[in-house]
């Protein structure tokens, strides 16, 4: 008899322990991860490359930037993560007669070209749930210049592959279909800071851009809290 009741106090200890564990445990009506994607009206002013003796004037034209990210939810409307734009940018590249480096690309004065124009950043985003709501988003990362090719005969142009710090920030509004599916509209500014190696002190090393976002975001999965 003895043994009887140690075995179902034993058993009862345990039920009441899973059951605590169980209340424990907060289901949210938040995702755990984002994943969104977008499209942009994207203009820039240029950058000032000393290294080359060059300048890569974008003239503010409007070029259409495509955007990805994916985030992991840290608190109710709060996520953070990374994303990545890609653009290929029309400009019109100014060089000295001689490249300054040999063998570091073709040189021109007022030529028309294209680059490949690479952003990678971690983002901070403010904004979600059913309904009109404000989005907010912060982030910090590099931005690539590549394949800086001559449009009249896709000769390489000195001064490819170059990599900048970047600061982003963007306010707009999301308008979400329900918990986990909505779409926003975010301006946003961002300022590349190209090396100053080279350039004279009256020249500019900051590179402005400015973009209007429509992104599709999705919601995955579902955050849970202990208490």
């Amino acid at each position: 008899m003895k043994r009887f009741s140690f075995v179902l106090m034993m058993l009862i200890l345990i039920v009441d322990a899973a059951s605590a564990q169980r209340r424990g445990r907060v289901f949210t009506s938040d995702p755990d991860s984002w994943i969104s994607a977008g499209i942009a009206g994207f203009t820039a002013n240029g950058v000032n490359d000393g290294r080359s003796g060059s300048t890569w004037d974008f003239g503010n034209s409007t070029n259409l930037q495509y955007s990805l990210s994916v985030e992991k939810t840290v608190a109710s409307g709060t996520s953070l993560g990374f994303a990545g734009t890609y653009a290929r940018v029309p400009f019109t590249y100014y060089g000295p007669t001689v490249p300054v480096i040999p063998g570091s690309g073709a040189t021109c004065n007022g030529c028309d070209a294209h680059l490949n124009m690479s952003t990678l950043v971690a983002t901070l985003h403010f904004g979600s749930g059913a309904g009109l709501h404000q989005v907010i988003d912060i982030g910090a990362g590099i931005v690539n210049y590549s394949a800086l090719n001559r449009d009249a005969d896709g000769v390489a142009l000195a001064g490819g592959n170059n990599t900048d710090p970047l600061f982003t920030g963007g306010w707009g509004l999301g308008y979400g279909f329900d918990d986990r599916t909505q779409i926003e509209f975010t301006p946003e500014y961002a300022i590349g800071i190209h090396e100053r190696s080279g350039l004279a002190n009256r020249v500019s090393n900051t590179n402005g851009m400015r973009s209007l976002k429509v992104a599709f975001r999705m919601g995955f999965g579902v955050r849970t809290l202990r208490r």
